[in-house]
């Protein structure tokens, strides 16, 4: 149930050929709605979901899960036991991932990097992270749960997991990340804070699957998508948002696919068009070398794994363009380069990942199964493989 769990949470929900071939469409905001009664996803392929619900063994773990989630939550950023100092009780607060107390330093200040290496402080009650983790848990489980059994009980409970998250002035989330990822002596939050956007992208997924159950009313679906509106324009204007665009490793990367993704679901269809549009020049051709190598990627001390999560991240918004008539995975620039070179690059490893020629902290300590898994995402994405991937831990 993990690895299901983890391949919705990604995004990695069907294979491009499948989605062109079959009979739902994803028609801009609407997202697949019009060929899936009513559910508005856009990376959740109505063609995975059903596949799942056909599954009797998967289909039963799900609903346990789901089970589960309605006794937890819900979650907010004002829970937390203190704050980063300027920002209020509703701005999320969370610290970078491999930065440590400097252990020559009597109050661990300013803290020090070590690459791969995660520090479980910023997991601790007095940061957003976990909670914010916890949610888009939740939200899937509750969501598939509503989408596997029709009971009302699991969108209910999703739908008050969002309303104290999002809606309820007492306790949601000021739609920014001014404060995240910051360094402790250093800097209160930083551009790299944006990739902590993956669990919002899972939670827009769950709130399409559950939309015909009503759960959540008109008026607060509106005021959701006012709530992301909102979110869209600080990434594409304040100065965490605008240094993360500029970043030319996967956090450009997937800035681009969060930025898509969250106007897609606010009814700024244009932006998505125009972020998708302007990709294979803007990333692709000053990112990926005509081998399919994002440079940036193999000087990681994961390599394997960050070599696999940059591409992961481009096909997340390959599937979000289909949504607004943009075909990433097939074109092309004017030297000939294209997305598919990088999955090729991939692919000349994945078979045999010993062999993989770069630094590589699981390669040295032979996690070779690790690094199989961590490909199997990459594979579900551009349609090879079962129809969930192995785990795929995120950063």
């Amino acid at each position: 149930m993990k690895l299901l769990l983890t391949s919705l949470a990604l995004g990695a929900i069907a294979a491009p050929v499948a989605a062109s071939q079959g009979e739902f469409h994803c028609r801009g905001s609407d997202g697949y709605a019009a060929d899936f009664d009513g559910r508005s996803t856009y990376l959740w392929r109505p063609q995975w979901l059903e596949a799942i619900a056909a599954d009797e063994a998967r289909r039963t773990s799900l609903i346990k899960e789901a089970t589960k989630a309605l006794a937890r939550g819900p979650y907010s950023v004002t829970d937390k036991g203190r704050l980063v100092p300027g920002a209020s009780p509703h701005d999320y607060t969370s610290i970078g991932p491999y930065w440590w107390p400097d252990p020559d330093k009597s109050d661990g200040l300013p803290y020090t990097r070590r690459d791969g290496e995660v520090n479980p402080e910023r997991d601790g009650p007095n940061f957003d992270k976990d909670r914010l983790r916890n949610l888009g848990r939740d939200m899937q489980a509750l969501s598939l749960g509503y989408y596997l059994t029709g009971d009302e009980r699991y969108a209910e409970r999703a739908g008050l997991l969002v309303r104290t998250w999002f809606l309820d002035p007492d306790t949601r989330m000021a739609p920014n990340l001014d404060f995240a990822q910051g360094i402790p002596g250093r800097v209160d939050g930083r551009g790299e804070g944006v990739i902590e956007s993956s669990d919002l992208s899972t939670i827009v997924e769950s709130i399409g699957l559950i939309a015909p159950s009503g759960a959540l009313s008109d008026t607060e679906m509106t005021e959701l998508k006012g709530w992301f509106t909102q979110f869209a324009t600080w990434l594409a204007t304040s100065d965490n948002g605008t240094d993360e665009m500029q970043k030319t490793n996967n956090h450009g990367v997937f800035y681009d696919f969060y930025l898509a993704h969250f106007a897609l679901f606010a009814g700024l269809d244009s932006v998505t068009a125009s972020i998708a549009n302007k990709f294979p020049e803007f990333r692709l051709a000053r990112q990926m070398d005509k081998q399919g190598r994002f440079i940036e990627e193999l000087k990681r001390t994961r390599s394997w794994h960050y070599a696999n999560y940059v591409v992961a991240g481009a096909a997340r918004l390959a599937t979000i363009g289909e949504c607004v008539g943009a075909d990433l995975w097939n074109e092309r620039l004017e030297d000939g380069r294209n997305f598919q070179n990088a999955n090729d690059f991939l692919d000349r490893y994945s078979g045999a990942v010993e062999t993989w020629p770069f630094d590589d902290r699981d390669h040295a300590a032979g996690r070779f199964d690790k690094m199989k898994q961590t490909h199997q995402l990459v594979d579900v994405l551009f349609g090879r493989g079962d129809y969930f991937p192995a785990d795929g831990d995120l950063p």
